[in-house]
């Protein structure tokens, strides 16, 4: 049903409109047949739903809407004639949004199916949750529900668990629902009471709970809790959110049946890994159980799938009608003009800030609030359209090896996989392999030009770290060029994190030789100088780069005869050579359409990384392509020029070495 075809919607609240206008909600007489006939078809209408001609709102929208008074923003006209908003606790009224939200639980609970939703804030969702386990607690015997949360602050105070101990308080005072308690505490509720049988006390009733858990820094507190309802709430700032999911998904199935429901909802706007499961899970649905959606949102991507979305103008208080239809377009040209404003605001990060808490789209919702130089925009709309049409499969994954003449030759391998996802998750394998986007350019003698291409690397640590998150990163770039088209491109990758950095750096050394190149590296950690020196690949390393010579980018540690040191200084003048890279324009076509340098990357997780990069976080391919736009200025006046020399002694080694 569409926003349109919503009419008369108050009728969908007839409890609701009964007490706001007498004081009750029936005048039947207590103990009368009229009284228990009434609360019997309530109790019915919020477990089954209600229909209103062809409109049928599910049983927790009719409880939310006719038994759980809400502060929300209502309109009083004062002495003078002029209209002012203030706060008053009183039903909710229908919305659009709600209707959808509240259907779309119904039927994640009957295709066995959780739910993960990515909103813009002040919504209304604790409110919605907490009424949802009011329902259940009054409703559903023996149920167990449940809320986490990564702090205490977010369940009690004003948090979700103190809205759903507000409903209850309500629920007991005005309806016949009521029910005596055998636990009351502060993040405890059971329904029930207490029976002597025999001499023993029994525990009787309902026996419904509500229970919130504070899961801090220790997410396996939720191991062994199932429920028939479970919210993770403010999912947005849940550093343990991901690990804490996985814990309880086993404990709500039994077999191929899921015996109850868990929901995360949260908003953007959060630093760093706080962030980082929830999104992991929304654009991931289907590996966690979640039910999935046409992500009909993002530029771009049109054709993959994510999780539940909530935009900033989907019942946007100001812009809902009379009976609950959002008015969309009016809500976004408001907030336009709000983004507008905030451009003038001295703190540069609280446009991001707003945006992320405001989004049109779960890209801007998924926007790190941090100083990114970047073109973050135009990197997401790139990294939408690589999955949409999954172009990263214009690489060919695969591995290199030695034929009998001593020539290095490449072959696809089926059991190697690229690894596109950032953050990559623990259990993943990161091995990783050789992708090919393009061949090495070969003259006639089947010889690779001098300095057409150049390898920037970013080595990880020692071989068995207990933080195994750094992957070592390497990238081949063609440098602009007049014999090979196009040119200035990433021709072939190989990030990964193998057994051993020996079994990594044979790859790497095999990706100089089949593209004829030096290595630009960071040079304080990882095994590179050495292992070159035990295979005799010096030869394959670049000497260290004149230009750190300049005074804003000299290093104060000891200069090293290859690769370079990365500074804070020099960091921050590589984050500018990355940003113009992306930002050249390759061509533009008739229409005006300008094709950039970042339109020409087809790998998911550099693009995943430059649109989160701080200088904070752990970005291995950021740092590896930063080391190559030093490598490529380093080189600016150098030329590409064919092969005169011979090369047999290097063949040589390489085939007795390896």
């Amino acid at each position: 049903m569409s926003k349109e075809q919503f009419r008369d919607t108050d009728r969908l609240r007839p409890s609701a409109i009964s007490f706001l206008t007498n004081g009750y909600f029936t005048g039947a007489l207590p103990g009368t047949k009229e009284y228990y006939e009434f609360w019997d078809e309530e109790k019915k209408r919020c477990l089954y739903g209600y229909n209103i001609d062809e409109l049928h709102i599910t049983g927790f929208h009719y409880f939310y809407l006719n038994y759980c008074p809400i502060d929300r923003a209502v309109d009083e006209e004062l002495p003078d004639g002029t209209i002012q908003a203030r706060r008053e606790r009183t039903f909710p009224r229908f919305y659009d949004g709600d209707w959808e939200y509240f259907q779309e639980i119904d039927k994640a609970r009957a295709d066995n199916k959780h739910m993960i939703v990515l909103k813009a804030r002040r919504k209304g969702y604790s409110y919605k949750a907490g009424s949802m386990l009011a329902r259940n607690y009054f409703f559903v015997k023996n149920s167990k529900n449940f809320v986490f949360a990564a702090q205490k602050e977010y369940l009690i105070g004003d948090g979700l668990l103190s809205k759903a101990w507000e409903f209850l308080s309500f629920i007991d005072d005005h309806t016949a629902w009521s029910q005596p308690r055998l636990r009351d505490r502060e993040m405890h509720k059971m329904s029930g009471y207490k029976k002597k049988v025999n001499g023993l006390e029994i525990e009787m009733g309902m026996k419904s709970q509500i229970m919130g858990v504070s899961l801090k820094d220790n997410p396996d507190k939720v191991r062994g809790k199932a429920g028939e309802l479970v919210f993770f709430e403010e999912a947005g700032s849940f550093p343990g959110l991901l690990k804490a999911w996985e814990v309880t998904m086993p404990t709500m199935r039994q077999g191929s049946k899921t015996l109850g429901m868990m929901v995360a909802f949260g908003t953007g706007g959060t630093e760093g890994a706080d962030f980082e499961a929830m999104e992991e899970i929304f654009y991931n649905p289907a590996a966690y159980d979640c039910m999935e959606y046409e992500n009909i949102w993002d530029e771009g991507a049109m054709g993959t799938k994510s999780g539940y979305f909530i935009p900033i103008q989907k019942n946007l208080d100001g812009f809902i009608d009379e009976y609950g239809n959002s008015q969309e377009q009016n809500a976004i040209e408001y907030e336009g003009g709000m983004r507008e404003k905030k451009k003038g605001a001295a703190d540069a990060k609280s446009l991001d800030q707003y945006i992320a808490e405001h989004p049109f789209s779960p890209q801007e919702a998924t926007l790190q609030v941090t100083s990114n130089l970047f073109d973050v925009a135009s990197l997401q709309e790139q990294y939408n359209n690589v999955k949409a049409r999954n172009l990263q499969s214009i690489g060919t994954v695969g591995r290199f090896y030695y034929d009998g003449k001593g020539e290095i030759k490449f072959t696809p391998d089926g059991d190697l996989r690229q690894i596109i996802k950032y953050p990559h998750r623990k259990d993943d394998d990161i091995t990783g392999g050789i992708i090919i986007y393009e061949a090495p350019y070969k003259n006639e003698k089947q010889q690779v030009p001098t300095n057409l291409y150049v390898i920037c690397h970013d080595p990880y640590g020692q071989n068995q770290s207990a933080d195994s998150s750094s992957l070592g990163a390497a990238y081949v770039l063609k440098r602009p060029n007049n014999l090979s088209q196009p040119d200035d491109i990433i021709v072939a990758s190989y990030v990964g994190r193998p057994n051993t950095q020996d079994d990594y750096n044979r790859n790497l050394f095999m990706l100089a030789d089949y593209y004829g190149c030096k290595i630009g590296f960071e040079n304080d950690r990882g095994e590179v100088i050495a292992y070159a020196k035990r295979h005799r690949k010096l030869h394959r390393l670049q000497e260290e780069f004149e230009m750190l010579d300049k005074k804003a980018l000299r290093s104060k540690t000891v200069k090293r005869q290859y690769g370079m040191h990365m500074t804070e200084a020099r960091k921050r003048q590589g984050e500018i050579y990355i940003r113009d890279w992306l930002n050249t324009t390759r061509n533009t076509d008739e229409n005006g359409k300008q094709t950039l340098n970042l339109h020409k990357i087809y790998d998911p997780a550099l693009l995943l990384e430059l649109i989160k990069f701080n200088h904070k976080g752990n970005f291995d391919r950021v740092m590896a392509f930063m080391i190559g736009m030093y490598h490529t200025r380093e080189l600016y006046n150098t030329e590409v020029k064919e092969i005169l020399e011979d090369n047999s002694s290097n063949k040589w080694f390489d085939q007795n070495y390896y």
